[in-house]
């Protein structure tokens, strides 16, 4: 009988506060999208065909600004937009996989400045925008990108 009222009073001081707080909690994931992560990036940039839309669109602001699309006149544009769609896929968790050179095999003897890193990315942040990509969407991929700078700019 003392082991029953032991018993009982650290169930009501101990597991049964315990057991209130986890059902209040797991109460407010009634719905199934409640308890999921947030979307990927992948899927914010809309998967392959919304990346390839942000490209596509990009590589046309770069053909118009004067800052840097000489860096692209001898470019295989085709070849580039499939590069630049497979390596967003790739950095935003996408099943791509970029297959070009790294940043620094592909920049060198280009002697990238940095006004024209700063143009080159300028341009993709207003394309972000112009296409509509979400605020954080942008943020993050644009931190996955700056990173690059260092292979890039001045070699």
């Amino acid at each position: 009988m003392r082991h029953q009222r032991i018993l009982r009073s650290v169930v009501s001081t101990a597991v049964l506060p315990a057991f209130i707080a986890a059902a209040a909690l797991l109460g407010g994931c009634s719905h199934p999208q409640a308890a999921m992560a947030p979307p990927s990036l992948y899927s914010q940039l809309g998967g392959q065909q919304g990346i390839t839309t942000v490209v596509h669109a990009f590589l046309l602001n770069v053909g118009k600004d004067s800052r840097i699309n000489g860096a692209f006149a001898h470019a295989d544009i085709a070849d580039l937009q499939k590069q630049l769609v497979n390596q967003i896929g790739e950095l935003s968790g996408g099943p791509q996989i970029y297959t070009g050179p790294d940043m620094y095999a592909a920049h060198k003897g280009m002697h990238i400045t940095e006004a024209q890193w700063n143009a080159f990315m300028q341009d993709f942040s207003n394309t972000l925008k112009q296409e509509k990509v979400a605020p954080l969407a942008q943020q993050e991929l644009i931190g996955l990108l700056a990173p690059m700078k260092s292979d890039i700019v001045g070699h």
